[in-house]
């Protein structure tokens, strides 16, 4: 007996020493590649966002709506929000990406956000992230020791380092690439990993550019006195993301009608144009709109405004086709929400009015997105940890009024579903073979 035991002991030991082996180093470079793609991206949108100030409004949109038009052409997995892809090929395809879309959707998310379309970074983040694993896939050594579950694995990774290093949040991004995959739980065989590449992504980032929380807000001790604002903020955004999503899934099922489908990024982008030059604060990504919000209330009419101009623009330009994300535009709806209700409230009140304004933030994300626990954990990264308590009100009130209107439709309900269909996608993928 006591034999048997040492025996069991010494595998075990071996399989736990082969397994942080080959995590802790195919994990940590694949994120470190990941990170290296976020701040590729970050500095691409800069640079063409400087160059094209000059531009009227109106009309950039659509100027990088026909330069993204043709990269689509070269790679139509480029197109999209690309949250949808990642999820398809990390539960169908056993995390298989084209390595060219590393390039592809870098380029077009430059010319869709860098020309001012309204969106944000998180569904380029997680494809550039995965085809960089799928590239280190490819490399005989790493094809030799992984299985086909392992290489699934890696793409997750890979989207994980490029999610965390791109918001600054090493630990919500692992999450947020795991958590994503499914509608009510988490993987931990693919978590673990996940949260070494998302860490080592944010420290090649952070070695190469600012890695500063992203979002400031005053000084500020939470008080129990305040929590039903925390909740009424919630419960307003998470309906306000219902309102987003409806307006998302229209944009695309009329994408879909479109006569001439790889022109319609560019049609969504001029109509987008026309309302971006008239609420100019829809533009790009936003975080600079929401900064403001955070410390500073707005008029009601103007926030109003915000909301129905950013849900548009958002739905015109990444509905119809454009190169972007949906988790900032959904940041971008929450803040809006929470600084309606601190306009009320809040006023003289800086620290209310941000925490207000953070429940609203991660109640309208973890609505759209089905991630609750990543959109607190993102919040308290991105914001600091003095707003823990409204960022976690936030994204349980958020989850309970949208989980079952989730936007990516292609996720899997839980991860003892995806198990439970492991035989079919085999079978599937031998078939392919």
């Amino acid at each position: 007996m006591l034999a048997h035991d040492v025996r069991r002991l010494e595998r075990n030991i071996i399989d736990i020493s082969v397994y942080v082996l080959k995590w802790g180093v195919v994990a940590s470079l694949v994120g470190i590649g990941g990170g290296l793609g976020a701040l590729a991206l970050r500095r691409g949108i800069t640079m063409v966002s400087d160059a094209t100030v000059v531009l009227p409004l109106w009309i950039t949109p659509a100027i990088g709506a026909c330069i993204a038009v043709l990269i689509f052409l070269w790679d139509p997995q480029a197109a999209g929000f690309g949250t949808d892809r990642y999820i398809t090929a990390v539960n169908l395809r056993y995390g298989s990406l084209e390595r060219k879309t590393a390039i592809s959707k870098l380029l077009a998310s430059m010319a869709t956000l860098g020309f001012r379309g309204s969106g944000g970074i998180e569904g380029p983040m997680v494809l550039i992230g995965g085809s960089i694993a799928n590239i280190m896939d490819r490399m005989p050594p790493v094809r030799r020791f992984f299985t086909v579950h392992d290489r699934r694995i890696l793409t997750v990774c890979g989207a994980a380092g490029a999610v965390g290093a791109a918001f600054h949040s090493p630990l919500a991004g692992g999450i947020f690439a795991v958590e994503v995959l499914y509608k009510s739980s988490l993987h931990y065989s693919d978590l673990f990993p996940a949260m070494l590449s998302s860490t080592m992504g944010f420290v090649v980032y952070s070695l190469l550019d600012n890695a500063e929380p992203l979002l400031l807000i005053p000084e500020y001790v939470p008080d129990v006195t305040n929590l039903h604002y925390y909740f009424l903020s919630a419960i307003v955004a998470g309906l306000a993301a219902l309102l987003f999503m409806r307006t998302f899934q229209l944009s695309r099922k009329l994408a879909s009608l479109f006569p001439y489908q790889r022109l319609a990024p560019i049609f969504g982008a001029l109509i987008a144009g026309l309302l971006i030059a008239n609420v100019p604060q829809t533009a790009g990504i936003g975080l600079d709109v929401i900064q403001s919000m955070l410390v500073t209330i707005q008029p009601l009419s103007i926030l109003m405004l915000l909301i129905a101009g950013k849900i548009l623009a958002t739905s015109l330009t990444i509905g119809f086709g454009g190169s972007g994300g949906l988790v900032i535009p959904a940041l971008f709806v929450g803040a809006a929400c929470g600084n309606a209700l601190g306009g009320f409230v809040a006023v003289g009140q800086e620290g209310l009015l941000a925490s207000m304004v953070v429940a609203g933030m991660s109640a309208s994300l973890a609505s759209i997105a089905n991630v609750p626990v990543s959109a607190a954990i993102l919040l308290i990264e991105m914001v600091g940890l003095r707003i823990a308590v409204p960022a976690t009100i936030g994204s349980v009130i958020g989850y309970i009024i949208g989980k079952g209107n989730i936007i990516y439709g292609i996720a899997v309900s839980s991860e003892p579903a995806f198990t439970r269909t492991h035989t079919i996608r085999e079978s599937d993928r031998t078939l392919e073979d």
